[in-house]
């Protein structure tokens, strides 16, 4: 279920703030590997930002960086 609200943010139908708090950790976890690793990429992350899909603190939770545009 992680795998399917990590997929449902990324694509910026879903706003982490909705994700049920069980899955959370693991969908942060999620989406920082495929920042590691490339398949999502920081610009993709800052745009959620930018749409008002995710908050500048849900970004630098993730990333552990100040969100900067």
């Amino acid at each position: 279920m992680a795998k399917i609200w990590r997929n449902r943010i990324e694509a910026g139908t879903q706003m982490l703030s909705h994700c049920p708090k069980k899955y959370r950790a693991d969908v942060i976890a999620l989406i920082q590997e495929d920042l590691l690793v490339g398949t999502f990429t920081d610009d993709e992350l800052k745009q959620l930002v930018a749409d008002g899909m995710m908050t500048n603190e849900e970004y630098e939770e993730i990333t552990g960086h100040e969100y900067t545009e």
